[in-house]
């Protein structure tokens, strides 16, 4: 085990970028092969944008990778993805539970056990989240007890706690309204609950369209692998590309008007 080096820690919840093992949603429409290829991408970008850096003596805060199912390698797996496996983070399997609300209580509860004052869970499916957003949830928990970040479909991206009390256990998590089952819980123990900026997941076709509109608004900077892998996929099509360069082009001519 890692030593500590923050009071604060963030987890990514993950699992390995095995074709028919993740984003088999998506894969049903792409092909689990590409959704695969494509989830990496998702990886590599959260993890060159949100670990720490190892020579850093008083980082904003930790990193842990958490992963399912428990009994993988997963610093192999992230190795084979990134092409790095940091010895300075966390590698912290989930249990073995089919209930993701009963997988994020035992992490969010892990963190707080570790000794971490603030710890905050993100998803994976959202590879365009910036390290600003992490570091302003953080801080909303020094005034809040609890911070959640919505997705525009009714779930949540992130979830993170000062200290630990159990909000997520037993909400419908796969239902519309996710985030604001959460949030009740919260409230009925008297909790203060901020929110963090909402924005999308990916997890279906539909959410790809979202996708390659929001990187290409900065060429892909947001999001440099997974701007990558779109194109080396095909999943960027020219008249797509087109379409977006048309709607900026349209935009700046009406604002020199």
């Amino acid at each position: 085990m890692i030593e500590r080096r923050s009071d604060c820690l963030l987890m990514i919840a993950a699992r390995a970028p095995h074709a028919g093992a993740t984003k088999t949603r998506l894969g049903r429409a792409i092909g689990m092969e590409r959704a695969a290829n494509l989830y990496s991408a998702f990886l590599r970008d959260l993890a060159d944008r949100l670990t720490p850096d190892a020579d850093e003596r008083d980082p904003e805060y930790d990193l842990a990778w958490t992963h399912s199912p428990p009994d993988i390698d997963f610093r192999a797996e992230l190795r084979g993805a990134t092409g790095d496996a940091p010895t300075h983070v966390h590698y912290v399997p989930q249990i073995d539970d089919e209930d993701w609300s009963a997988r994020q209580s035992a992490l969010l509860q892990w963190g707080s056990n570790r000794g971490y004052a603030r710890t905050i869970l993100i998803a994976s499916d959202s590879p365009q989240i910036e390290r600003d957003v992490v570091l302003r949830a953080f801080e909303a928990l020094i005034e809040s007890d609890v911070v959640i970040g919505r997705v525009l479909d009714g779930g949540y991206y992130l979830i993170g706690q000062r200290g630990f009390r159990e909000i997520v256990q037993g909400v419908e998590m796969s239902s519309a309204s996710a985030a604001d089952g959460v949030i009740d819980h919260a409230r009925e123990l008297g909790l203060r609950v901020a929110e963090a900026p909402e924005t999308f997941d990916v997890d279906v076709e539909d959410d790809l369209e979202r996708l390659r509109e929001h990187l290409a608004d900065g060429d892909g900077r947001v999001a440099p692998a997974t701007w990558r892998a779109l194109q080396d996929l095909g999943l960027i099509s020219v008249g797509s590309d087109r379409g977006v360069r048309a709607r900026d082009e349209d935009q700046l001519r009406t604002s020199l008007r």
